[in-house]
Formats: structure tokens, sequence, C-alpha cells
């Protein structure tokens, strides 16, 4: 199997405008080519994208046309056929899906093909699973695995061995899979584990002094005035903080980092390499961030960018 480096790209903002604190928008082909091969040239050998990420496929699969790099690719789909139907529809619906992928990308093997929604491990029966299993033994794809966003889908995902990479949220705020066993569950079945959501959609760098949406004051506020404080106090930058905590949990294969720009990339590039924290912050982090409302939070990041 490839090499998949400590960070893998994130390339979602390569293919349409995301993120919170995003002022920059989507970059023109020229700087996403830029920002990959400033990666790939950095010993980044790993990068994620979906099919449900505008056109970043394409981005990448343009810019391999022209290059020598072989990166480790994971990218993402999900089913729309409705419950109930035929598993031999749901096998051609997700071939689709694959041989799209496979052309956009300019590849003629995914590394990791993900399910986008956990769901699709249940709701067509073992269609879905089958149907990853015949990718596997026909030499379409190299590794399935499943996206998450909720710690008690890890426990559908290990009840099945075809799955054997994951994607998970996790952050300083978000402690859900700390304060359980989940990730030592993952390492010792040996899962591929991306981390996501690291600066919790960019959300770590807004100014809540500037914050004046009711939600935002009540849910997100007090925290992050709280990781300044920590900030403060030990000395380490709120980036720096955010990568060190997440980077050195044992079972982390590789931490996926979004960039809008080339400067972005190489800001994280050195977060990467940065140090350990000690262990009073890390212990401080624990007690400071045990309580935080995740899913209100992510109910207010999900809300459409209000334009102007």
């Amino acid at each position: 199997m490839k090499t998949i480096s400590k960070m893998t790209l994130g390339t979602v903002q390569l293919g349409m405008d995301y993120g919170i604190n995003n002022t920059t928008g989507k970059p023109d082909m020229n700087a996403a080519h830029e920002i990959l091969r400033t990666a790939l040239q950095n010993g980044i050998t790993s990068l994620d994208t979906a099919n449900a990420y505008g056109d970043s496929e394409n981005v990448i699969g343009s810019y391999l046309k022209q290059s020598n790099d072989s990166p480790f690719i994971t990218t993402k789909f999900f089913t729309t056929s409705p419950p109930g139907t035929k598993s031999e529809d749901i096998e051609k619906e997700i071939y689709g899906y694959v041989e799209n992928s496979l052309q956009r990308l300019n590849v003629r093997k995914l590394d990791c093909l993900m399910l986008h929604r956990t769901i699709d491990m249940t709701l067509h029966g073992r269609a879905v699973r089958n149907t990853l299993q015949k990718l596997i033994n026909e030499n379409y794809i190299n590794l399935a695995g499943v996206s998450v966003y909720n710690p008690e889908d890890i426990n559908t995902m290990l009840e099945d061995d075809i799955y054997q990479a994951i994607q998970i949220p996790i952050n300083i705020l978000d402690q859900r899979l700390i304060k359980t066993d989940m990730l030592d569950r993952l390492n010792n079945k040996g899962i591929t584990v991306f981390a996501r959501s690291i600066f919790f959609q960019g959300l770590f760098y807004m100014d809540s002094e500037k914050m004046t949406d009711e939600d935002m004051l009540t849910y997100i506020k007090p925290y992050l005035k709280k990781l300044n404080e920590i900030s403060e106090k030990y000395s380490i930058s709120k980036g720096q903080m955010a990568v060190s905590y997440i980077r050195d949990l044992k079972g982390i294969t590789s931490l996926v980092l979004g960039v809008d720009t080339k400067e972005q990339l190489k800001q994280n590039i050195q977060l990467m390499k940065g140090p350990k924290l000690k262990k009073e912050t890390i212990e401080e982090i624990h007690k400071v961030f045990s309580d935080v409302n995740i899913p209100k939070i992510l109910q207010i990041l999900s809300r459409p960018k209000q334009k102007g």
C-alpha cells in the first residue's frame, strides 16, 4: 500500500466554498494546482476528496495529468437509491460512482473508497458491503472505509471487517471519541484512522469578540475565550495546540487539514512539525472542554453562509 503521510491534504476547499471562517473562497485552477504541488513536494503523500466536494476530484485529476506524482487518494460517495432497491441496482449505482471518480481523478485504482454517510452501512442490507468487496476483488479499490459523524457509528463499522479505514471528527472541543475507548478499539483492529475537523471547520480562528449571533455567543464564544486563555497561559498558538493535541493521540494515522491558500498550507506543514504538548496542557484541555455541546455547535456550523 502507498505511504500515508501524517498530514493528509483535505481538498474540499479546492472544489467549493467551505468553512465558516473562509474569506477567500474557492481558489482558481492555477492556485489549486500550486497548493497540490506544494503539498506533494513537502512530503504530503495523502489527499482527501469526495464525489460531493464540487469539482475537487476534477481539480486533482487535472493536476495529476500533468505531473508524475502518485499520492494516496481517499474519495467518498453516498447512495441515492431509496430503501428496498434491488441489490443489483445498488451495485450498478456504486460502480457508476467509482468509474466516474477514476475518470475525474485520472487514476486507475482508488486507494481508499469511503461511505460518505454511515447510514449506507445498513440502509440497503448487505448490498453496499458486498459491492465494496467485489470492487476490492476486482482491483478497483484498495481499502473500503466509512466517514463517521457520531461515535456510536463506529460500533456498526467495527462489526464488519470489510471496513479497514475510517474518518472521524475530532478536535480540542470535540472530545466525544477521546472520552471513550473507540481509538483503542480502532487501533487494536489495525484500522487506518483519518482525523478531520482539527480546527473545527475554521471555528478556532474566528474572532469571538466580533460575534453577534445569539447562538454563537452562547455555545461558541465562551469556549473560544477559554482556548485563547490556555494558548496564552502555555505560550503556544491555538493552531499548534489543535494540531499537536490530535497528532499525538495513539491510533491516529493522519490528520486531514484543508486549506484555502498556499500560505495556509505552509503554515499547516510547520504546525505538523511542532512540539508535543506538555502534560499539564493536555490535562487542562480535558478538564475545560469536557462538556461542550457538540451537536449544537455542529448545527450552527451547518447553516448556509450569509452573502454580502
